[in-house]
């Protein structure tokens, strides 16, 4: 798994832009640490036909550079530390924090890592850099089995970076699901939803479960911020060949047109939009029914409420496809010495046995094969019992080439929305006006 504040998988980084001088680039033998002339011979030994290539078992430390908001320590040690260790002795790590200083700013002093992760939405800070490099050859020198990893997601490290071939690897993406309250539906008699449900059908069950009971009104469905809709319908808010808006358009009219006549349900206009919509769910449990990314770790200590999930929402005209892809994304910099040692760790994490915990753990696997699946939560006591099933149902969406203007157009998005709801602007009118102001920012920012 652009993606808003609040998804476990994205949390989006407004990284500056920035031109990369020469300067940087040419300290490369400054920048990978550890010296190891043997690891630049052992890449001249060629792979036979059924055997890897020979790599040095030199020590080395490869810099890993990583946002640390995102992966915990624990998780570290769990996924790359510990299972490298095992496998490879030779190889450690020197962790760069890129929650704290953004890549562009690292690269500027002159250090450049051996391995970067990156997430598809927000690819460009990577690429932008001058540090991506096709990393099909280590497949194929490795012998490494790219089959097993979700299609969608490998396909995505192409569409988002704009090559026809493979900079990187990612290891994990982001699900979606529907999340919904029991407790709700049995108050006023309604059957629980199920899996396979259109975004229609839903709606016309909210209109069973939107009542006020007392002095509380309870509200049926909350689809979230539309860029969430929009996604599963590839919508995106730059067309980067052009480089001109695309929120003028018949699929964003679709989606406004969606959502507005969920708000109109009487009782449910009050909507409330990420992460409210989840404290709407969990806290104030007057929400029946929220689709959205995953919120699992949310649910850790809380007790009281009967919740479960069924699979996320779809279009008759798209059945069983859920927002467009959000993955991490593992690639190691054309300036680095140790690339195969830096594959070695990469197709270490792709592992069947680093996957299949990931799922035991509730972080979902880019191995898609049905027995890490079934996996899932296996080690997360409050997911037992849960529908976990349901979050496989559902394949990606291909996604948009990522723009750097997507976080504006995201923000332009929902105030046009805003204006449909609250001003009673109509909803070509309010797309139109976006549109334009999109595509001044887009002229001035050039």
């Amino acid at each position: 798994m652009g993606r808003e504040k609040g998804g476990a998988f994205m949390r989006k980084k407004s990284l500056a832009s920035f031109g990369l001088s020469i300067m940087a680039l040419s300290v490369i033998s400054a920048c990978s640490g550890t010296k190891e002339p043997e690891a630049t011979k052992a890449k001249d030994v060629p792979a036979t036909a059924d055997t890897p290539v020979k790599v040095s078992a030199d020590p080395v430390t490869l810099k890993f550079a990583i946002n640390f908001s995102w992966l915990s320590e624990e998780e570290r040690n769990k996924y790359i530390v510990e299972p490298v260790k095992k496998k490879y002795p030779n190889i450690s790590f020197e962790f760069i924090n890129l929650t704290e200083t953004p890549l562009d700013k690292i690269v500027a002093t002159g250090t450049i890592p051996d391995i970067v992760q990156s997430a598809s939405p927000i690819i460009y800070t990577f690429t932008d850099l001058g540090l991506a490099d096709n990393i099909e050859p280590f497949v194929k020198s490795h012998k490494f089995d790219t089959s097993k990893i979700n299609k969608q997601g490998l396909d995505a490290v192409k569409i988002t970076s704009g090559n026809d071939y493979l900079i990187g690897l990612p290891w994990t993406i982001s699900f979606n699901a529907t999340y919904y309250n029991r407790d709700i539906f049995d108050k006023f008699g309604v059957g629980y939803p199920k899996d396979g449900m259109t975004w229609d059908e839903m709606r016309d069950m909210a209109l069973k479960l939107t009542r006020k009971d007392g002095q509380t009104q309870y509200r049926g469905l909350e689809p979230d911020v539309p860029s969430r809709m929009a996604s599963v319908l590839s919508l995106g808010f730059v067309d980067t060949k052009t480089n001109k808006a695309t929120l003028d358009t018949e699929g964003w009219k679709r989606i406004f047109a969606y959502m507005k006549s969920v708000y109109d349900i009487p009782g449910n206009e009050n909507y409330r939009w990420v992460p409210s919509a989840f404290d709407q769910f969990i806290k104030e449990r007057t929400l029946a029914m929220y689709p959205g990314l995953n919120h699992f770790p949310n649910f850790k200590g809380v007790e009281g409420i009967n919740w479960d999930i069924v699979q996320y929402p779809q279009f008759k005209d798209k059945p069983n496809t859920g927002m467009q892809v959000d993955e991490w994304i593992l690639h190691i910099t054309k300036q680095s010495k140790f690339k195969d040692q830096a594959f070695q760790v990469i197709s270490t994490i792709l592992s069947d046995d680093v996957q299949a915990e990931m799922s035991r753990n509730a972080r979902f696997p880019i191995v898609s094969t049905k027995a890490i699946q079934d996996e899932f939560g296996k080690n997360i006591p409050y997911l037992q019992g849960k529908n976990l099933k349901s979050i496989f149902l559902s394949q990606p969406a291909a996604p948009v080439p990522p723009s750097k203007d997507g976080a504006y157009g995201q923000t332009l998005s929902q105030e046009a929305f805003k204006k449909v709801m609250k001003d009673g602007v109509d909803i070509n009118s309010a797309l139109r006006e976006a549109d334009e102001m999109l595509n001044k920012k887009i002229a001035e920012s050039k």
